[in-house]
């Protein structure tokens, strides 16, 4: 797991909370690893709309009652 204290957001909080790991997003989305580290280390950072959509269909997987707006102002 890929874990800092500093640049936390609430997408990486989730993915905590949830016992999941960056590699486990990386893999069920297929997104760069880029896009992925720049979502859970940077709570400045909005990934595209699809990018987000994409995000989001995954995180319903484990959660079916998760919004967008639980991870980034829309």
């Amino acid at each position: 797991m890929i874990h800092t204290n500093e640049g936390r957001t609430k997408l990486s909080l989730w993915l905590d909370k949830q016992g999941l790991d960056v590699e486990w997003l990386m893999t069920r989305t297929k997104l760069s690893k880029e896009i992925i580290l720049k979502s859970v280390k940077d709570s400045d950072y909005r990934p595209s709309g699809s990018a987000m959509r994409v995000i989001l269909s995954v995180l319903k997987e484990k959660q079916s009652t998760v919004k967008l707006s639980d991870f980034w102002d829309v």
